[in-house]
């Protein structure tokens, strides 16, 4: 595999890592607390970023 490809996906997971908490922070910046909607959105949010892992990580 080219080696700049990789060094792009490699840095794509890590940014998927970073942005899941990211979004788990955001949800308890404003109160604290994380809530029901929160919660829900937080685990659309894994669960579109496991399906895109995974895509990427079949490229490898």
């Amino acid at each position: 595999m080219n080696s700049y490809i990789k060094m792009q996906l490699n840095t794509m997971l890590q940014y998927l890592d970073s942005f899941e908490q990211a979004c788990e922070m955001a949800a308890m910046r404003d109160d604290g607390t994380v809530d029901k909607a929160e919660r829900k959105q937080i685990e659309k949010i894994r669960s579109a970023c496991e399906h895109f892992r995974n895509d990427l990580s079949k490229i490898k």
